[in-house]
């Protein structure tokens, strides 16, 4: 059995379990508003990622993006060292992406009413 079949089998008597309160849990549950966290959650990371971009250009970033390359290349001249940074660089590419572009995880599926 894997961890998350473990943990299904664990809450599912909870999940199953009601409370009697005159549908009060479902009241406040439909009074909840689903998306405005991720509506603000989303524009400040836009605003983040803006303000970032704005300084970026504004202090010559890709100078310093540069002579931070060259410095490194020039100290760890090696094939193993060349294969490091791109492997880095490659992983930070993935987690900005993943970040800008990535879906929000429903939790639906393990609510406990």
């Amino acid at each position: 059995m894997t961890d998350n079949e473990l943990l299904e089998q664990f809450f599912r008597p909870a999940r199953e379990m009601t409370v009697a309160d005159n549908g009060f849990s479902d009241r406040v549950m439909e009074r909840i508003p689903r998306h405005s966290t991720q509506r603000l959650s989303r524009l400040w990371t836009v605003f983040c990622v803006a303000v970032a971009g704005a300084l970026f250009i504004v202090f010559d970033g890709w100078q310093l993006v540069a002579r931070g390359l060259f410095v490194l290349l020039k100290t760890h001249p090696t094939q193993h060292g060349l294969l490091m940074l791109a492997i880095s660089v490659g992983v930070i590419w993935l987690l900005v992406f993943a970040e800008l572009f990535g879906r929000e995880v429903s939790h639906e599926r393990y609510r406990i009413i």
